[in-house]
């Protein structure tokens, strides 16, 4: 990086080793990194690490914009691709073969006759390729509503992937229609869309605060101040510990949460996401839109917001409190 005259560049991408080590923090900490895209595979033990990645690059500024699921699912090709010189051939031999037949029983035109013979039996044939997921579903969806991060992306094991990659020559160019094709495309419009954002961020978009009326026990967000139980936003928690990922079976008794339960300090995590440590030692990750649809009512256990009345009132509630005293930390989403 230090010996390498680069030039203008739009964008410099840094393809880092796998894990949370010396190589990332390093590069975070010498370097003014923009954003990290993270890179991982299926299999339950991967999310693990893609935790601890989201977390090592919170931890010094740099917000996670997007996820790949690389090796997703085998893609089984039609005859689109990596088969196509196998099925033209054979379908050569096919034309002959009713080429030949037809001439023996005297019809007229035969070669063309079977030419339409064999494009009429391939008609049903044309599919889309067929996906198997060899290492589970994936965590995508995890990812989402865990850490609000929208933009997920799930690559194929594809061995036409590979050996573009060892050739040196981009799939994206040999095959610029295919699906695939179509991902990588979408995933890097993607990044340079979400590189826009946190560029303009403090500019163009509305702050996003919460906001503890310690005396109540209430959280206000945004400028208008809108009124929201802390109770309610402990309860609709859907971390692992609180709900099971792959059946959506809540684990937890949100009942059974006090309603005494208050915020002790809250910060974004992120792009799109808030932290927040709870009075009953509980750790929660809310995703903006989340706390929106709570807000709207949209969400199980959310309540509509107050009259404007109470939202003034709010607004004046003194700041002394009964409880221990409540961080005043700001929470500004993008």
């Amino acid at each position: 990086l230090n010996v390498v005259n680069w030039g203008q560049l739009d964008y410099l991408l840094l393809d880092l080793p796998p894990g949370t080590g010396d190589i990332q923090l390093t590069l975070t900490q010498r370097l003014n990194i923009t954003a990290a895209v993270i890179v991982t595979t299926p299999q339950e033990l991967s999310y693990v690490d893609v935790a601890r990645g989201i977390e090592m690059f919170d931890s010094v500024q740099v917000p996670c914009i997007a996820v790949v699921e690389n090796m997703a699912f085998l893609q089984m090709q039609d005859q689109s691709m990596g088969g196509a010189d196998s099925a033209k051939k054979k379908k050569k031999e096919l034309e002959k073969l009713f080429g030949y037949k037809l001439e023996q029983e005297g019809i007229p035109d035969a070669l063309r006759l079977a030419k339409e013979l064999v494009a009429l039996s391939e008609q049903p044939q044309q599919s889309k390729d067929k996906e198997i997921r060899l290492f589970g579903p994936g965590h995508t969806h995890r990812l989402m509503n865990q850490y609000g991060i929208d933009q997920t992306f799930s690559v194929p094991l594809l061995d036409k992937i590979a050996a573009n990659g060892d050739s040196g020559n981009p799939f994206v160019l040999d095959h610029p229609d295919s699906p695939q094709a179509k991902t990588y495309n979408e995933m890097a419009k993607s990044v340079v869309t979400e590189v826009a954002k946190l560029k303009y961020a403090k500019q163009n978009a509305q702050e996003f605060r919460m906001e503890h009326d310690a005396e109540r026990n209430l959280l206000t967000f945004g400028d208008d101040s809108i009124v929201l139980k802390s109770v309610t936003l402990r309860r609709a928690c859907r971390c692992a510990l609180c709900v099971e990922e792959l059946t959506g079976r809540q684990l937890s008794n949100p009942l059974a949460i006090p309603e005494s339960v208050y915020p002790k300090k809250w910060k974004p995590y992120g792009n799109y996401a808030l932290s927040v440590d709870w009075s009953d030692s509980h750790r929660s990750l809310y995703p903006y839109r989340q706390i929106k649809a709570l807000l709207e009512g949209k969400e199980g256990g959310g309540t509509p917001p107050s009259s404007k009345k109470e939202q003034q009132i709010v607004k004046k509630a003194p700041t002394a409190t009964t409880k221990p005293a409540a961080s005043t930390t700001t929470a500004v989403a993008p």
